[in-house]
């Protein structure tokens, strides 16, 4: 075998297998260098090491007359914290399979090196009914981040369920009993652990952006033909940070009257940009723009008339028509 797949074994077990209190001295790894078919020697391992070093990688070896030497990985390139953070992201996430995230964790794991991936389980609890039962999101998003890499245009199904739990397909809104929408795909957005897709729909061009959740998307498709730009007036970072507002319903400007107490509440929903003003001792009030719709008002009612609408009236109207 050559000296350079030589050099990525000794490099991957030493990740793979010691960190500041697991050394690995050059006659054990002559030993294994061996056993799998390279030939290696001290001066070998050693510049093995230097070559490491020169590359960028954290190694640190110890030398001492009449014994062997020893090296060792001292950083494997993330902190138990960052690994932890992502390992818990996955098994939260509500679109990967309990299968699935199975896996990943465990590939996110070996990063730590042999004797640190038993301290990287899962910290959260996530119920087994919220995790997806199939990974046909994970085949629509890789189809349609190609297209989005390559400026195409993708055709898919878009399925609902019916009360049975069966899967149907929902027409694609032109009048016709058709099923295939065709869009020129913008972005993703990963909002409230949903996967969406943002785009200029070809099948309803008269909307300058349309949305579809990931996982009611079936067997994307991405075509030879050139996606559309967005309109000249689009503007992607305004619309991903109205879209995570709330969705569904005309967008318009509206003031909520809150609890003094809600401000945290606020500012997650809204951001550090939120217009806070007329602040009195009980309440303060907030100015945003939203998409006025049945998700919005369903958002207000949840807080138990600690946050209503103050403005305008007709949006006040609808939250009082939605009470009664």
């Amino acid at each position: 075998m050559s000296r350079r797949n030589g050099y990525a074994f000794f490099r991957q077990y030493l990740y793979d297998h010691t960190d500041e209190e697991h050394k690995a001295n050059s006659t054990k790894l002559c030993e294994l260098m061996r056993e799998n078919g390279y030939s290696a020697d001290s001066r070998t391992i050693h510049r093995y090491a230097l070559q490491m070093q020169e590359e960028g990688d954290d190694i640190l070896y110890e030398r001492r007359r009449g014994v062997p030497s020893t090296y060792y990985v001292c950083s494997h390139g993330w902190d138990l914290s960052e690994l932890r953070i992502l390992i818990d992201a996955v098994a939260s996430a509500q679109f990967i399979t309990r299968e699935k995230s199975d896996q990943i964790i465990g590939k996110l794991s070996k990063l730590a090196g042999e004797w640190k991936q038993h301290e990287l389980t899962p910290n959260v609890y996530v119920s087994e009914h919220i995790k997806a039962d199939n990974e046909q999101i994970l085949v629509s998003l890789e189809e349609i981040s190609y297209a989005i890499r390559n400026k195409k245009k993708i055709r898919f199904k878009c399925a609902n369920h019916n009360t049975d739990k069966e899967i149907i397909f929902r027409t694609n809104g032109t009048g016709e009993k058709k099923e295939d929408y065709i869009i020129s795909p913008f972005a993703t957005i990963w909002k409230e652990d949903r996967y969406y897709v943002i785009g200029k729909s070809v099948t309803r061009p008269e909307a300058k952006c349309v949305s579809f959740r990931l996982d009611r998307i079936m067997n994307p498709v991405t075509l030879e033909e050139d996606a559309e730009e967005p309109d000249a007036d689009f503007n992607l970072q305004d619309y991903a940070e109205k879209f995570t507002r709330m969705y569904g319903g005309r967008e318009a400007e509206v003031t909520l009257r809150c609890r003094k107490d809600k401000v945290d509440t606020i500012l997650d929903k809204f951001g550090m940009d939120a217009e806070i003003f007329n602040v009195t001792e009980k309440t303060f009030d907030v100015r945003a723009t939203v998409a006025v719709g049945g998700t919005f008002l369903a958002w207000m009612f949840q807080y138990a008339g600690d946050i209503m609408p103050a403005g305008p009236d007709e949006v006040t109207e609808m939250y009082l028509e939605m009470m009664r």
